[in-house]
């Protein structure tokens, strides 16, 4: 073992250092401690614009620098041609076909019930089942994220179908007068079909996810906290569930509504026609709907603790099959008067290309569908790969995405989202559209909007969270509640914007409206900790510490000014700090003030003979002695960032403390925010002597200058802050 004096015992064992013991170092301001371990500022030969805008160009060109990049970009931007060749098919073909099998016996029914709610023809469903994953398997890479029908997306496209072919509703006669023959002739509109417009935006919802994979947007999802994902998709579960009470009490001609309240007024129009419910359609809903809970809820968790199986029971698969067959069976269509699928083509659909000129008015509810779509994507995915030990790329997770999507659209799809199972999905549903589908023609509507229903149960769990919301975060309890209030009370595109908005106006106000606090010294230790939740502490006379728990902007600058003197005011009221004349100590007639100013001295030296020199006169009474004594220590540790009135607020603050002889202290601020007060001129105002690396150091030079804190305030070289000149240099009045 060796010893050093200046850092500290070095401990060894087998002759090899572990470790050196840190020993307390003497109190220094900010300048003794950069100098002494050497601080530098990174050496940048560009701007911050320079440098950014290379490094977003750098992921553009670096491809084309080398054959080895450019075939590496390749590779990335198609896994499966990385992947496939290493996949282990003796261990997991198996498991892997078994999965896609389970979830593609889901998939089935809930692609056929999910086009009702897109407004296109159930087989559309199989279809948005089929080509998407079979896209996903080549560029994505989650193993997990199988990519198809989902409900609120199924609506949001829905939406989007019904507003267009309401809009060319209203569009649909125009009237031209031949001048010349003086003849009125009539023009019909014809209005695209529904799959039409869900194809194109289909395809609109790709191309803007390949654009944000190019422009690497992938941080947009940071924005979707689980509050506004889950408040969304609970309101817009109250949507699909609305749409599906027609179908499932078989009320027929019922009006549609669209805009602000659609919802409640779709419920007024269930309610109002309640008597005209078909009571056959009534029995098999509510049966298929006891199916469901009996079969999901009860019986698969007893089987698979009987019998150990690795899947579940495929209810919906079977109830699909069973009614169908009864349908046939009983001709329920023509003798009980059941609304049911009716024919569903088989085979492979023929490519069609997407109406271009539909692509403005299907864009603004697109880039929502997109936004909703990776959301939960990335989201899923990040959660599966992080459980399961691997890893997924969000960039190219949005090519995926939008190739999938855009790809597919030149067949008949509506948009898709993730949802949890493997990409072998598509093989249930491949043996549909080619075999089998002729055979689902009698199936009753019902008991795919039973089947929806039964499906938004999870979602609607989702209400109880805010059990536990409320206690732990007022503000992500109104975030959710919120998020849900305006998807069902406008509409499921609104609603979404509504949140998000929201979410990010509580972050502005969380800054806006921080929490600031009193520090005090935990007893035997260097900790400084919030004074009002520990009672060991040891009080400093004279010196108070406070600390603002949020980034200095301009939406807090004039809260941040008014917390400062607030805490003040109550700090003196609270701590008055009184001398006695045995304690009085003032300054060394025989040092000049010009050796202080350049800080030749020892602060000890100050202190020696009990006669008060002020300005060259002993004209101080105990009383201003008294005021002369208070120490103000702010804790910078909390500024993450400090803007331009952000500087002037703390000069402002500084010299108001400094004309009520009032020191302040500037304690561990963050290297970025030192470097902008050096780019802004703040050290004018305010001497860098000020500032200090740590808390105990401040409070440590505070405590050795309590009885010569007139001379520093006498012998300050800097220049008083004037707040309406920094306001005219920022804001020109010619």
């Amino acid at each position: 073992m060796s010893q050093d004096a200046e850092d500290g015992p070095e401990i060894w064992i087998n002759d090899q250092r572990l470790l050196q013991q840190p020993t307390t170092r003497a109190p220094m301001d900010q300048e003794e401690f950069d100098a002494k371990f050497l601080y530098h500022r990174p050496d940048h030969k560009h701007s911050v614009l320079v440098r950014h805008t290379a490094k977003f160009l750098r992921r553009y060109y670096r491809p084309c620098t080398s054959p080895k990049a450019f075939i590496s970009t390749i590779l990335s931007f198609v896994p499966i041609i990385s992947w496939l060749p290493k996949y282990n098919f003796s261990e997991n073909l198996l498991n892997d076909a078994i999965g896609g099998l389970t979830v593609g016996v889901m998939h089935v029914p809930q692609g056929i019930a999910y086009a009702m709610l897109a407004g296109v023809h159930p087989v559309v469903g199989l279809y948005t089942s089929f080509f998407p994953p079979l896209f996903y398997m080549m560029f994505g890479t989650s193993r997990h994220n199988s990519i198809g029908s989902f409900a609120v997306v199924s609506l949001m496209a829905g939406v989007t179908v019904n507003n267009i072919h309401a809009e060319y509703d209203a569009q649909s006669t125009v009237i031209n007068t031949n001048l010349t023959d003086n003849i009125q002739t009539t023009a019909t509109i014809e209005a695209p079909s529904p799959i039409m417009i869900a194809s194109t935006l289909a395809l609109c919802v790709g191309l803007i996810q390949i654009l944000m994979g190019f422009l690497r947007l992938e941080i947009i999802t940071t924005y979707f906290s689980d509050q506004v994902v889950a408040g969304f998709t609970t309101g817009a579960s109250m949507h699909v569930f609305t749409t599906q009470l027609k179908d499932f009490f078989g009320i027929p001609h019922l009006p549609k509504r669209y805009g602000p309240g659609n919802m409640f007024l779709k419920l007024y129009d269930i309610l109002s026609h309640a008597t005209d419910s078909n009571i056959w359609t009534v029995i098999i809903s509510v049966g298929s709907l006891l199916f469901l809970v009996i079969g999901k809820d009860y019986a698969n968790p007893w089987v698979k603790r009987k019998f150990n199986l690795a899947t579940q029971i495929p209810f919906e698969l079977i109830l699909v099959i069973l009614t169908t067959f009864l349908s046939f069976l009983f001709h329920f269509h023509s003798k009980l008067d059941v609304k049911i699928v009716s024919k569903l083509p088989i085979g492979m659909p023929s490519p069609q290309i997407p109406d271009w000129s539909l692509i403005p008015k299907v864009l603004p509810n697109a880039i929502g569908i997109a936004v909703v779509v990776l959301a939960i994507h990335i989201s899923l995915g990040k959660m599966f790969a992080k459980k399961l030990n691997y890893k997924i790329d969000p960039g190219q997770e949005l090519y995926a995405l939008g190739l999938s999507s855009s790809l597919s659209a030149v067949f008949p799809v509506y948009p898709v989202s993730c949802s949890l199972g493997r990409t072998l999905v598509n093989v249930e549903a491949a043996a549909i559209i080619l075999y089998v589908g002729q055979w689902l023609r009698t199936l009753p509507m019902c008991v795919l909007s039973a089947i929806i229903m039964f499906a938004l149960k999870g979602m609607f769990k989702k209400i109880l969270d805010l059990r536990t919301l409320w206690p732990l975060s007022k503000i992500d309890f109104s975030i959710w509640l919120v998020s849900f209030l305006a998807t069902i009370c406008w509409d499921v595109s609104e609603g979404l914007a509504v949140s998000i908005i929201y979410a990010l106006m509580t972050t502005v106000c969380r800054t806006q409206w921080p929490r600031w606090h009193f520090l005090s010294n935990l007893n035997g230790t260097n900790d400084f900790r919030d004074a009002e939740r520990y009672q060991h502490v040891e009080p400093s006379k004279g010196i108070c510490i406070f600390r603002f728990d949020s980034p200095l902007l301009f939406t807090n600058v004039d809260l941040f000014k008014t917390c400062i003197e607030k805490a003040a005011t109550r700090w003196q009221n609270q701590c008055p700090y009184e001398l006695d004349a045995k304690d009085l100590k003032v300054i060394n007639p025989k040092i000049s003030l010009v050796d202080i100013k350049d800080k030749h001295i020892d602060i000890d030296q100050i202190c020696e003979i009990p006669i008060l020199i002020r300005n060259g006169s002993s004209s101080c009474s105990l009383k201003n002695v008294s005021a002369l004594q208070q120490h103000f220590i702010i804790d910078c540790s909390g500024f993450t960032f400090v803007d331009y009135m952000g500087v002037n607020a703390l000069k402002e603050v500084f010299t108001e403390m400094r004309n009520k002889h009032v020191i302040v202290y500037f304690a561990a601020a963050k290297a970025p925010v030192r470097d902008l007060f050096e780019a802004s001129g703040f050290y004018k105002s305010v001497p860098k002597c000020n500032f200090y690396p740590t808390i105990r150091d401040a409070v440590a030079i505070a405590k050795k200058r309590q009885y010569a804190s007139a001379a520093y305030l006498l012998t300050e070289i800097s220049m008083p802050h004037d707040a309406l000149e920094a306001m005219i240099k920022a804001h020109p009045m010619d």
